[in-house]
């Protein structure tokens, strides 16, 4: 049997237990996109193409996606904390190999494992505050998580750039090594353990797994999530090359640029939280869809009109990413609410592995098609925003005998 954590009712509150989770969740963040405005660079460091270096980011979501798949059993099996810090210690020595990998191939294959052992923290984190905190504080502490994950995304390229203007672009893999370090000392010393002792059964995750891909409402929003994330994930890996090497802006400027698509996000996800008992959480899906398939069509229309500049294409994106903010409000919980709780947790890492698969396709689709021509990232993104609104628009979501 599983031994779970059992919260000391009689404990005062402590901050130190959250900040050790956010500290491991902002690592496995930002090591998605703390490198990007040294993207354009490092085709000349490594002596290879554009499209070698976008592997680099694909193929650590690749990592992201599977890496998953065993978090459920081994911390079943080893515990909580314990896997959540090993996984952050592998985390900082892969990063810091990443800062001297001799070649560009090198580099992908530890962006791979990083990735696979980042997905930990994205896994086990949430988790944890579940397991360790009720009631106020309980929300308390997930609505600090929550905001600390959404501004880690705005703040990587901008750190990012500053520092591969002062030290260059090895030294952003030398910072997450030791926020990959500090984070696993803060979570070995100051989470408690939980879980273990379960027998390590994959095949039990795995008939999970399929019995919710049986779930015609779960897929259909699952997959409607992930092509939205592989939309969000062209632009990331392109948005550098066109801002930086097209535009002409500053690499120390570029987060700037990119922090505007996240604002727009945020505010997008606030209005949906604004609106919610105004509209239906269907009907919000279907509002976040539409944004975000406008956004790509405006994206499309202004290269077709060769019309494109760095603020006409940060109206299109921002248009698209207020969308988003929307859509991923709300069509989680159209998906969740059709899943039973003894499936919850299972549900929630097809989740992970969902957001990470659809980002490693947006890279890597990008990483094939790009030749340095923004119609075609803006066609690959339209393409994904319309199978998903597809998706959004193809029948009701019925919840007992209520429509949601």
């Amino acid at each position: 049997m599983s031994r779970e954590i059992a919260p000391d009712p009689s404990s005062r509150f402590t901050w130190h237990v959250p900040a050790a989770l956010i500290l491991a969740m902002w690592a496995s963040i930002l090591s998605t996109d703390l490198y990007t405005p040294s993207l354009p660079e490092l085709d000349q460091v490594f002596g290879t193409t554009d499209r070698a270096v976008k592997l680099t980011m694909s193929v650590n979501f690749v990592g992201y996606a599977l890496g998953p798949l065993l978090v459920g059993p081994l911390a079943d099996h080893f515990g909580r904390r314990r896997v959540l810090a090993i996984g952050m210690a592998l985390f900082a020595v892969l990063s810091m190999l990443c800062s001297v990998a001799p070649d560009i191939w090198t580099l992908i294959v530890l962006r791979g494992l990083q990735g696979a052992c980042g997905s930990v923290a994205s896994v086990l984190c949430v988790v944890l505050i579940r397991d360790l905190f009720r009631g106020p504080e309980a929300v308390k502490v997930l609505s600090l998580y929550g905001a600390s994950i959404g501004i880690a995304p705005a703040i990587g390229p901008l750190l990012g750039g500053f520092i591969h203007v002062w030290a260059g672009w090895w030294a952003n893999f030398v910072l997450l090594s030791i926020l990959g370090t500090m984070a696993a000392v803060m979570v070995w010393r100051m989470i408690p353990e939980g879980g273990g002792g379960a027998p390590f059964n994959v095949r039990l995750s795995l008939r999970r797994y399929r019995r919710l891909l049986r779930n015609s409402v779960f897929l259909r929003f699952a997959l409607a999530i992930g092509a939205t994330f592989a939309g969000l994930f062209a632009y990331i890996t392109v948005g550098p090359y066109l801002f930086i090497e097209r535009f002409g802006i500053p690499t120390q400027d570029y987060g700037f640029y990119y922090g505007a698509s996240v604002i727009a996000y945020i505010i997008g996800a606030t209005a949906a939280n604004r609106f919610a008992e105004r509209v239906s959480v269907f009907g919000l899906t279907k509002i976040g869809a539409t944004f975000g398939v406008a956004g790509a069509l405006v994206f499309l229309g202004i290269t077709v009109a060769e019309a494109l500049t760095a603020i006409t294409m940060l109206v299109a994106m921002s248009l698209f990413s207020l969308g988003l903010g929307i859509l991923f409000a709300a069509a989680p919980v159209l998906m969740f609410a059709s899943v039973p709780k003894a499936l919850g947790a299972t549900a929630g890492v097809l989740f992970s592995i969902g957001q990470s698969a659809g980002a490693a396709l947006g890279a890597g689709s990008v990483a094939l098609l790009h030749d340095d021509r923004p119609e075609i990232l803006a066609v690959v993104m339209l393409g994904f925003a319309a199978f998903a609104t597809g998706l959004v628009f193809a029948g009701p979501v019925v919840e007992g005998e209520q429509e949601v």
